[in-house]
């Protein structure tokens, strides 16, 4: 995906947010290297969200079995532990 259309990426704290995957993963580059994302719809508008973390795909995982691997239309709702920066996400379904 060019970056002139890259969405932003959602920014998730210790408030839910209901989002909606609108996308299979695809890498993105960052300064890190490559890195797995979806788009998602969210309340506030369209964004990315990173996948790669343990504790997002081990929220994923469970849901991901019942659609056969499909993340495109997922509903789920998403937080991160604490306020620290390398917090857990908390990741349940819709």
């Amino acid at each position: 995906m060019p970056d002139q259309e890259r969405k932003p990426n959602l920014k998730v704290g210790v408030e839910w947010i209901p989002v909606e995957i609108t996308s299979e993963p695809y890498v993105v580059m960052t300064v890190r290297g490559f890195a797995p994302v979806v788009d998602v719809k969210a309340p506030q508008g369209d964004f990315i969200l990173y996948i790669s973390s343990k504790s997002m795909s081990d929220g994923l995982e469970p849901m991901l079995q019942a659609t056969s691997g499909a993340f495109k239309g997922l509903k789920l709702k998403v937080k991160k532990e604490s306020e620290d920066k390398m917090a857990r996400y908390i990741v349940e379904k819709q």
